[in-house]
């Protein structure tokens, strides 16, 4: 049997004298230039997202949609990319690394262009959909090449890029949108993909050959498989994206699509086991690492996502920064992402990754603690520690499980296992977006009740602030009842703004412990005792 230490090459048959050949051998400039076709792409797939995300009132005035229909220009796109993360595993092995990642990335490019022509907000999101679809598969497949392609000796360097590309568009992503979206247009947030993704197809095509296609696959197609799992995760992302809108289970609408995720998921499970030649091979979670490492990437996620979709929030809310500012303000995180970047190769060889991962999670745990401090007087020397903790466990939480999950897997199980290790983070933080986005709500309603039931009227901290604000208004307005209710509308929103601050670090904080709980089974994680780990 071959296994994912070492090169794929590598079989239960090969002599030691082999395995220590194969370890020495060199990487070619070939092979590196096709390696850097799929990182670019997977770089852009990544890179897209978060610049879209951090546009959406430029891209709402320019195709005149409503404030609920500019979300699905990024719900859609999500959608799409987490239906085709699992089938991506299966589809490379029909096809090989080669062809999928050429077709997914001439795919991502039409679809962008398409999206900076798009002429209403309907033909948005199906050009996004499409995007997303064609940009799902690129992450998984270039960490399958790492694991079932190249010698173990490399594995953990091209692993820290691959992954520090990766947070680098992450944190390069909403500064990045807000100046093309300010300097130009919103079009050219799509534009901006096409030179790239040009050249990211014809390295690609021309060099990538790390594996054969098996079009044998083609006749045994679980076609059940991929319906079942196409309305399983299309129910669940649209209840996870509208639940809040439509109160939850107040809605028929939400019901339904609840009941028939359940059916879909529940039969999707019975069918990818019984099914000879399934579409997702969930055996994969029989070994204890890659079930354990699961698990913890989930975490990561939401660990991860939550306080990075509050923070954006936060900054604009409640301190009123444009997107340029709140980019700007994020981008300590991406620095500090990139610097771990740099180090954790080192890190790796000195220290078990499960000790890594240790102290990954918890570094993870305190920067995300410390981020539950926010007030209306944070400002950007504030947020500095909370950010360049966070940025440095991040690297040290994703580079240690990915190895410890995938490192073990037989090849013939990297495709599937890789893709499903991005499809679990990227329900984590779904799941936990989703959660927060309501929580935010219900938690600034009770905080704001709160606040009203102490500052009442009578109250002498209350009275001795509406009199303030009576008195600075008094000279505009006079000595009139319109000074009252004005006073009582500054009040009413102070209010408001200091509930909703308390909401955004109710969330953090749970976020935090939810991390910090992790940790209890942290001692299930195998370590992996090979050359190199």
């Amino acid at each position: 049997m071959m296994y994912a230490i070492g090169s794929a090459r590598m079989t239960a048959d090969t002599t030691p004298d082999e395995v220590a050949a194969e370890e020495e051998r060199p990487l070619g400039l070939r092979q590196l230039l096709a390696f850097m076709g799929m990182t670019l792409g997977m770089f852009l797939a990544v890179l897209n997202i978060q610049i879209v995300g951090s546009s959406f009132a430029e891209i709402q005035a320019g195709l005149a949609a409503g404030r609920d229909e500019v979300s699905w220009v990024l719900t859609s796109a999500m959608i799409a990319e987490v239906i085709m993360i699992p089938l991506s595993g299966w589809l490379s092995r029909m096809l090989s690394t080669r062809w999928l990642f050429s077709i997914s990335s001439v795919g991502f490019t039409l679809a962008s262009i398409a999206c900076a022509n798009a002429w209403n907000i309907e033909s948005m999101i199906v050009f996004r959909a499409l995007q997303g679809f064609s940009g799902g598969a690129m992450a998984p497949m270039v960490f399958a090449t790492i694991y079932s392609a190249f010698p173990v000796r490399h594995q953990t360097t091209l692993t820290a890029i691959v992954s520090l590309l990766g947070t680098g568009a992450v944190a390069l992503g909403p500064s990045l949108g807000g100046w093309i979206s300010e300097a130009l247009s919103w079009h050219y947030l799509f534009l901006f993909n096409v030179p790239f993704g040009i050249v990211a197809t014809l390295l690609v095509i021309t060099l990538v050959d790390f594996d054969k296609p098996n079009m044998r696959l083609m006749r045994r197609i679980d076609a059940p498989g991929i319906g079942l799992l196409a309305v399983f995760f299309i129910c669940l992302l649209i209840v996870l994206e509208e639940g809040r809108r439509e109160d939850w289970f107040e809605s028929s609408m939400i019901v339904s699509l609840v009941a028939v995720a359940v059916v879909a998921g529940v039969l999707l499970l019975w069918r990818e086991l019984a099914c000879k030649n399934p579409v997702i091979d969930l055996r994969v979670f029989k070994n204890r690492n890659f079930a354990v490492g699961a698990f913890y990437i989930f975490v990561f996620g939401a660990g991860l996502f939550v306080p990075l979709y509050l923070l954006p929030l936060f900054l604009s809310r409640i301190l009123g920064l444009n997107t340029f500012q709140i980019g700007t303000w994020l981008f300590v995180l991406g620095i500090s992402m990139m610097v771990a970047g740099f180090v954790m190769p080192t890190l790796l060889k000195l220290f078990k990754r499960r000790v890594v991962a240790f102290f990954g999670f918890s570094l993870l745990t305190l920067g995300t603690w410390l981020q539950g401090d926010l007030a209306v007087e944070t400002d950007f020397v504030s947020l500095l520690m909370p950010q360049i903790i966070r940025g440095f466990a991040t690297q040290m939480c994703f580079l240690s499980m990915i190895g410890l999950a995938i490192g073990l897997l037989p090849v013939n199980q990297v495709k599937d296992g890789t893709a499903l290790f991005q499809l679990v983070m990227r329900l984590g933080a779904a799941i936990g977006v989703a959660i927060a986005n309501s929580y935010l709500v219900i938690r600034s309603e009770v905080h704001y009740q709160a606040f009203r039931d102490r500052l009442t009227e009578g109250h002498a901290y209350a009275g001795d602030m509406f009199d303030a604000f009576s008195g600075a208004l008094g000279p505009g307005l006079g000595e009139s009842p319109e000074t009252a209710v004005a006073g009582i509308q500054v009040l009413v929103t102070m209010v408001e703004r200091e509930a909703m601050v308390h909401a955004f670090n109710d969330i953090t904080i749970v976020v935090a412990l939810f991390t910090a709980a992790s940790l209890v089974l942290m001692p299930l994680v195998r370590s992996i005792r090979k050359p190199g780990q």
